[in-house]
C-alpha cells in the first residue's frame, strides 16, 4: 500500500504536502541541530521523496556530500532535477548493504514508521556508520495534533512505533540517544486542508476511500467553523549516537 500511495502522489508531491515556507525553515534549522550538520560532513536522507528537504538541508549547511535515498522510482526522478547531491533510488537496506562510500549523519524524517525490521536496520548503522556519527529521527507522537477525523487519527495511532521504543532498541544497539519534543504553529486555509486530505498527503489516509475523507471532512466541519486550522506539528527528534 505504502509503495503504491506514493507512487500515485509523486507528481503532486510538493504540492499536496503545503506547511508554510516558515515552516519548511524551522525543520532544516532543527534538523541541522541535532544532527550537528557541518561542511565537513557526508549526510544521507533516507525516504528522502522528491529531494526538497535534502536540497533544503545541502544548500543551508553546504555538506561536503549528500545522498537522497528514495525506494520509489517516480519520487527519485523528480529528485535528480537537482543537481547538488546524489540521487541512489533504493529502499534503506539495498542502500547499507551496496554502501560504497563513507557517512557520518544520517536521517529518517518522517519515515521510520514505514521501516519494519528496525532491529536490523540498527545493526547495520552501526556497522558502517563512521564513528561519532549521528542519527536523526524526525518522527510524531502516537497522539499528533493534526486536525484530522477520528478514524484517520486511530490510523495514524496504531501505523505509529513509540518512540520510546525505539530509544530502547537503538541503546540495546550500542548507541547513546537523546529525545527532544518540539513544535511549530501555523496558520491554514480549511480549504487547503482539506485539499491535502482529499489528495491523502500523509500515507495513514491512504486506507480510507473518498466517501470516507468527504465524511471524515464533514466532521471536522462541525468541529471548526472558522475559515482557517491553527495547526500544532509536534515533533520527536531522536538523536542516536555512535
Amino acid at each position: 500500500m505504502t509503495n503504491k500511495h506514493y507512487e500515485s502522489i509523486a507528481e503532486d508531491f510538493n504540492k499536496v504536502w503545503r506547511f508554510s515556507d516558515e515552516y519548511k525553515i524551522w525543520a532544516v534549522d532543527k534538523i541541522g541541530y541535532y544532527l550537528d550538520l557541518k561542511n565537513s560532513d557526508v549526510f544521507v536522507d533516507i525516504g528522502g521523496g522528491t529531494g526538497t528537504f535534502t536540497n533544503m538541508i545541502d544548500n543551508k549547511f553546504e555538506l561536503k556530500k549528500s545522498y537522497c535515498v528514495e525506494p520509489e522510482s517516480k519520487m527519485c526522478k523528480l529528485a535528480k532535477e537537482y543537481s547538488n547531491f546524489e540521487i541512489i533510488c533504493s529502499d534503506v537496506f539495498g542502500f547499507l548493504d551496496n554502501l560504497q562510500f563513507a557517512y557520518n549523519k544520517i536521517l529518517f524524517k518522517e519515515v521510520i514508521h514505514h521501516i519494519k525490521d528496525r532491529k536490523k536496520l540498527w545493526h547495520n548503522i552501526y556497522h558502517t556508520i563512521e564513528d561519532n556519527g549521528r542519527i536523526l529521527i524526525y518522527t510524531r507522537p502516537r497522539n499528533n495534533k493534526f486536525p484530522l477525523f477520528q478514524k484517520a487519527k486511530k490510523e495514524f495511532y496504531k501505523n505509529q512505533p513509540l518512540y520510546s521504543e525505539m530509544v530502547l532498541e537503538l541503546e540495546k544497539s550500542k548507541f547513546k540517544t537523546s529525545v527532544s519534543l518540539e513544535s511549530f504553529t501555523f496558520k491554514l486555509p480549511k480549504d487547503e486542508w482539506y485539499s491535502m486530505l482529499k489528495s491523502r498527503f500523509m500515507s495513514d489516509l491512504s486506507v480510507f476511500t473518498d466517501d470516507e475523507i468527504i465524511q471524515g471532512i464533514d466532521e471536522l466541519e462541525k468541529e471548526n467553523t472558522s475559515n482557517q486550522f491553527i495547526i500544532e506539528d509536534e515533533i520527536v527528534f531522536i538523536t542516536a549516537y555512535k
